[in-house]
């Protein structure tokens, strides 16, 4: 869901994935050797972070939305001595959000990026084509990809930082039918990305008794949507439930509210939470429509204290914006990056192979172990022989056995005083079952 949708152009062939990922292999292990070599000396290097996302088109925000979000994490680890006194570095690979162009792009990353130590994306459209080749080159990456088809994946190097559609799902079908809308219309777009959310929020849903009484399914940034409007509204639903791009729902919705008079509640996915979204409902509906009738359902990364303290304020200085300072995938993937360099200090190691085995060491609670929220509590706590669980701007992480973030759900309003969402409350742990 996460992902916007997935172009036309066919995907690079596994003939030609298979080629790419043995010369991938090779150099990454060269990479791992000379960093091997740098640790046995005492020496000190640059370490990379590859921000391997879309930096241009459609899907740019989310390359920018990554980017500073690792820049602001190393910013804070460089304040605090780096890792184990290497300082850590965001390098940028474009994979301008389309399949074909992700896998030289990832090739040129595994091969020339010096000191790479971790991958940061890619998204939904690029992931099928390159991760067998940052698996095959055994780096860690971190990603935001809702796709149920990798809820059961067993890779140690793949680490998804947001839960799985197959959880958002359930919990809007929860949400939906707890608010007493036991009669609604679902209004999804037809790209993959909105798609991989409509089965499970459909029988959670119908477990609970709702009744759908139509689907209206439509293709993304039409010029228009009357015939659409005139299918829901002839459904008479008591709301509608879905997933819309910002240009889509300002288009669908305007149609709606001119068509019926008035807009209907609507309950979205946390596509609504993403940049642009508000700004173009808000401007076509008006801001009071989005106040009243709009509810958002997205993971619940409210963060607070030190830990958010430090992630709003190290984002400022890196240029962040306004909306990303309250968006829950960029605090997700600082948290992630810092994670990543807590696990090579308990590891005492930079190289791949060895920390990311201590990924879930730093990240999961239990007894004995200290809560540290921010690089520098976590470095103090393991050089005092302690065992940590870092719990960051975004939350717990709560990574399961297949490295997904099992985080809960929480219920997003617009707020005209804060002019972006707020979370009015979080669902209990039962919302998110199938």
């Amino acid at each position: 869901m996460r992902a916007s949708r997935l172009r036309a152009r066919a995907l690079t062939s596994g003939v030609a994935v298979v080629a790419l990922g043995t010369a991938v292999v090779t150099a990454a292990s060269q990479g791992t050797a000379s960093a091997a070599r740098l640790e046995a000396r005492g020496g000190h290097a640059t370490l990379t972070a590859g921000v391997l996302h879309a930096f241009t088109g459609q899907t740019a925000f989310f390359g920018t939305n990554a980017e500073d979000a690792c820049r602001a994490a190393a910013r804070v680890i460089n304040a605090n001595g780096g890792i184990m006194g290497d300082k850590l570095n965001c390098g940028i690979f474009d994979t301008k959000g389309d399949p074909a162009d992700a896998v030289p792009v990832t090739r040129r990353m595994l091969t020339s990026a010096s000191n790479l130590v971790m991958v940061v994306g890619p998204d939904g459209n690029d992931i099928p084509s390159v991760l067998p080749l940052i698996e095959q080159a055994k780096i860690p990456e971190m990603n935001t990809v809702g796709d149920p088809r990798y809820d059961k994946q067993t890779s140690p190097y793949f680490w998804r930082l947001t839960p799985s559609d197959s959880t958002q799902g359930p919990a809007i079908g929860w949400y939906t039918a707890s608010s007493r809308y036991m009669k609604i219309t679902d209004v999804f777009t037809s790209d993959l990305s909105a798609q991989t959310t409509v089965t499970p929020f459909r029988n959670k849903y119908r477990q609970m008794g709702g009744k759908l009484l139509s689907n209206v399914t439509m293709a993304p940034d039409q010029t228009s949507y009357q015939t659409e409007v005139a299918s829901l509204i002839g459904s008479h639903p008591q709301a509608m439930v879905g997933e819309m791009d910002p240009q889509t729902a300002a288009t669908f919705l305007s149609e709606l509210q001119q068509q019926n008079g008035k807009l209907l509640p609507f309950v979205v996915t946390q596509a609504a939470t993403q940049p642009g979204w508000l700004p173009a409902v808000t401007q076509a509906v008006g801001p009071a429509n989005v106040a009243k009738y709009i509810t958002a359902v997205a993971p619940d990364m409210t963060g607070k204290g030190i830990a958010y303290q430090q992630y709003v304020t190290n984002l400022k200085k890196v240029g962040g914006t306004s909306f990303q300072l309250g968006n829950t995938i960029v605090a997700a993937t600082y948290d992630g990056v810092i994670s990543f360099a807590l696990a090579m200090d308990e590891a005492h190691s930079t190289k791949p192979q060895t920390y990311v085995k201590y990924i879930r060491a730093v990240t999961t609670a239990g007894h004995g172990v200290k809560v540290v929220n921010t690089y520098a509590e976590g470095v103090a706590a393991l050089r005092a022989g302690k065992k940590i669980d870092y719990v960051g701007a975004a939350g717990a992480m709560n990574f399961n056995k297949y490295n997904t973030s099992a985080r809960p759900y929480a219920v997003y309003h617009y707020s005209k005083a804060a002019q972006g969402w707020v979370v009015s409350k979080v669902l209990p742990a039962t919302a998110l079952r199938p």
